[in-house]
């Protein structure tokens, strides 16, 4: 079993969860799936009775445990769709490389202040006393 976000990249290989880890992991997916309110999804996740936790002796062995680091990708995701979690600017600059818009004119100026107006006479330069 194998969890992959073609947002970011991440591959995360789930083969050795024992069969309890198994059906959590698939819960959570059906979470995600389902579009559940973010901090539902984070009290199902993260709460001392999640199968990381239980598992775990101290922070160090969460952080590292591939269950923990899935549920918080899946976490953010659905956080970034529900609008409660800005993505990360990597994403966002990818996004705009990717983008199909149109694209600026480097001759043309951006702002109406760099444009000069022709019929429009120079301010003469203020005299100093």
């Amino acid at each position: 079993m194998r969890y992959l976000n073609r947002d970011s990249g991440l591959q995360i290989d789930l083969s050795h969860l024992d069969s309890e880890r198994k059906r959590f992991y698939q819960g959570a997916i059906e979470k995600l799936d389902d579009n559940v309110p973010w901090l539902e999804f984070e009290d199902f996740a993260f709460s001392f009775g999640s199968p990381v936790f239980r598992a775990s002796r101290n922070r160090r062995e969460v952080l590292s445990d591939p269950l923990y680091v899935v549920l918080k990708d899946m976490w953010l995701r659905l956080g970034i769709r529900q609008g409660l979690v800005a993505p990360s600017k990597e994403s966002v600059a990818s996004a705009k490389t990717t983008s199909k818009g149109r694209q600026a004119n480097p001759h043309i100026a951006a702002h109406r202040g760099h444009l000069e107006i022709a019929d429009k006479p120079a301010l003469p330069r203020r005299r100093s006393r």
